[in-house]
């Protein structure tokens, strides 16, 4: 309970912020008006990632007029009375309790988030694992629609015949022909399995697999080239220990504010009254969980978290799977 509290008080720290301008009307809507300033407030909320949409003159005014229609529709909704209904009513209570927390534990909890320089590099050692890189291996491959394609395209290879030429010729896949069968350096678990395990049984550059059936057709690898396990460089997760710090030491601080407030506090709740509310509450069965979809041809590719694995390589295959958080 008292973690996912504060779990839950964590989440109400937003860092907000407001333009300056002189009051200017935007915009009027009979009686009601939208200034300049309002304005900008609103486009403030705008996450980040979207905050393109309005960054030309156009995305500007059909952010207007949905601020238009919202006076209207909240002009509407003050004409029915809606605001007297009590769920309503609640639901404002609600936010106003929210928002008078942020505003308590923004004043509250002001920790020294900053890291020196030794800092950082004592945490990146004790902590080096976090950041390791898996060995990665770059196969090339060609794709086939039959088995009998493939033999025939294997009698090929043993006959001396050019892999890239032939992945360019033969291959199925338009992206395969493209790039000569190129796959470029993945991190094991980034491909799918039965392509995975062949690739991974190739010891030495340049060795060519068996045929290899999997999902997309049957395909012949030929290991180009394998880099060793490495860890991931301070200088690229510097703000990866920053932002994980900051948390940390925010988390601290918030847990020794509730333990204060919980002391100088007199608290008693009756668990006899709480154990019998829960036993009433009907338990619903959960629905099963959807079938995931089936992977689409050209993208199985899982990828690490970004604190212990940097991004691979842009898709170049039929091989890769769609991308999965590392757990």
């Amino acid at each position: 309970m008292k973690k996912y509290l504060v779990c839950l008080l964590m989440a109400l720290l937003v860092v907000s912020c407001a333009k300056k301008d002189n009051g200017k009307i935007l915009a009027t809507i009979d009686d009601d008006k939208i200034t300049l300033q309002e304005f900008n407030k609103e486009l403030d909320k705008i996450p980040m990632n979207m905050k393109m949409l309005v960054a030309s003159e156009s995305g500007k005014k059909n952010y207007l007029d949905r601020l238009v229609v919202k006076k209207l529709l909240l002009k509407e909704a003050s004409k029915a009375k809606i605001e007297s209904e009590k769920e309503f009513q609640d639901r404002v209570n609600d936010i106003r309790e929210q928002l008078l927390i942020e505003a308590l534990l923004k004043k509250k909890i002001s920790a020294d988030t900053q890291m020196s320089e030794d800092d950082l590099k004592k945490y990146y050692e004790e902590h080096k694992e976090d950041f390791k890189k898996d060995r990665e291996i770059n196969t090339r491959h060609i794709l086939l629609k039959t088995e009998e394609e493939a033999k025939q395209v294997q009698a090929k290879l043993q006959k001396g015949e050019d892999f890239v030429e032939l992945a360019k010729k033969y291959s199925i896949d338009p992206n395969v022909r493209q790039s000569g069968g190129e796959i470029g350096f993945q991190p094991k678990g980034s491909l799918i399995p039965e392509f995975e395990n062949a690739a991974y049984k190739l010891n030495k550059v340049g060795q060519v697999s068996g045929i290899v059936k999997t999902q997309f057709g049957y395909h012949i690898i030929r290991l180009e080239g394998v880099k060793p396990p490495s860890y991931v460089p301070l200088d690229e997760v510097k703000e990866f220990i920053k932002q994980k710090n900051s948390q940390e030491k925010q988390k601290e601080v918030l847990e020794k504010y509730i333990e204060e407030l919980k002391k100088n506090a007199k608290i008693t709740i009756n668990e006899a009254l709480l154990k019998d509310e829960k036993s009433e509450q009907p338990v619903k069965a959960e629905s099963p969980d959807k079938a995931s979809s089936p992977q689409k041809v050209g993208t199985p590719q899982k990828q690490e978290a970004p604190s212990k694995q940097p991004e691979a390589e842009p898709s170049k295959s039929s091989v890769k799977e769609e991308p999965q958080p590392k757990k």
